[in-house]
């Protein structure tokens, strides 16, 4: 009979080999926005019928913001192997303060991505996004830019 002390190394040993291959089977790369028609296309598959402005993206290229119609601001973010979309106005974010040199801390509305700090090449760039993200939605009274999925 195996002592505690001998199965609790088994089970640290068992998984530290399954994170191992998991990593070199290349589980652990995150992605990177290769150019500005890679941007387009995963964003359009999500979202068909947006115009792209011109495009931004953080320092390590794994998140890219871009004005649409309507001050709302797109964005692509590399979570794990894949890549998330977004379509968001200004009340959508609960807060967009300059952290640290050329960063952005960004609060969000949203309980599933609450927060999240990018990090630009140029204060420039950031100065832009934090703009995006805090622009005014224009609509007439009583319409939203909110579209309604019927099945």
């Amino acid at each position: 009979m195996l002592g505690l002390p001998a199965l609790i190394g088994m089970i640290v040993v068992g998984i530290s080999v399954g994170v191992l291959a998991v990593h070199l089977a290349g589980g652990s790369a995150r992605p990177r926005l290769i150019d500005d028609d890679e941007t387009r296309s995963i964003f359009l598959a999500d979202f068909p019928e947006s115009r792209i402005g011109p495009i931004v993206y953080t320092h390590d290229r794994r998140t890219a913001f871009f004005e649409l119609p309507t001050h709302r601001t797109g964005i692509v973010h590399g979570i794990g192997n894949k890549f998330l979309t977004r379509c968001i106005s200004a009340p959508d974010v609960a807060g967009a303060e300059p952290a640290g040199d050329r960063a952005l801390n960004v609060r969000w509305q949203d309980i599933t991505w609450p927060r999240q700090t990018f990090s630009f090449a140029s204060e420039t760039e950031r100065r832009i996004v934090r703009a995006w993200l805090q622009a005014p939605a224009m609509s007439a009274v009583g319409i939203t830019h909110e579209r309604a999925h019927v099945l």
